[in-house]
């Protein structure tokens, strides 16, 4: 009974995290914006109050929604993503621990989704975005983190960075607001949050209309 109890459960996760896709794109860009970055959004309130269980969990969601990832695939896909991140909210880029998960996380997704990226590089480009955003005092303007978010989706889906800007100012603002609410001490009443999944809906659907032109 605990073994048909277990099966039934999966069996019921895997049908609620089944994602949502644009039909006839591949995998890599399939995703569905609305879905997306809701998803990113939840992801991100679980790492500012590092809800590691939590995160895992929205994370394989979002891996299922962004790559169209089979469970198992998004298992391992979250696994590597939540190690990454707690390695960041933990020291950083020092020793090179984040990277290095993202690095195996890229090289994992890329033969799922048909991607022609570098893993190596797409892994350096994401961190190099967190880097920026980490250290935003030094900024004037939100131009360099949308730059560096730019570069990275350049990077994964093989386009020219100019065309990626918009879904990158659009995330860029998302992460402007999303500051703020830490600073505000991340109060769970806020309006912030629903703004900020807001944005990060909007960027995918830029970046959903970019990719699939």
């Amino acid at each position: 009974m605990p073994l048909v109890a277990l099966g039934l459960a999966l069996a019921a996760y895997s049908v609620a995290t089944t994602p949502r896709t644009v039909p006839g794109r591949p995998p890599l860009v399939a995703f569905d914006p609305e879905l997306t970055g809701r998803l990113e959004q939840r992801a991100w309130a679980a790492y500012y109050y590092r809800q590691w269980p939590q995160l895992f969990d929205q994370l394989l969601r979002l891996a299922r929604s962004q790559f169209g990832l089979s469970l198992p695939q998004a298992l391992y896909a979250s696994y590597l993503a939540t190690q990454a991140q707690v390695a960041w909210a933990r020291q950083g880029d020092r020793e090179g621990l984040a990277q290095a998960y993202m690095r195996r996380f890229y090289e994992f997704v890329r033969g799922p989704t048909a991607g022609v990226y570098d893993p190596s590089r797409a892994a350096e480009l994401e961190i190099r975005w967190w880097a920026v955003h980490r250290q935003r005092d030094e900024y004037p303007d939100n131009t360099a983190l949308a730059a560096a978010l730019a570069a990275t989706y350049a990077e994964v889906y093989r386009q020219p960075p100019e065309r990626m800007l918009a879904a990158a100012e659009a995330r860029a603002a998302a992460m402007d607001l999303s500051d703020q609410w830490v600073r505000e001490g991340q109060p769970p009443d806020s309006p912030l949050p629903d703004e900020i999944a807001g944005l990060l809906v909007a960027s995918y659907r830029a970046l959903s209309d970019a990719v699939g032109s």
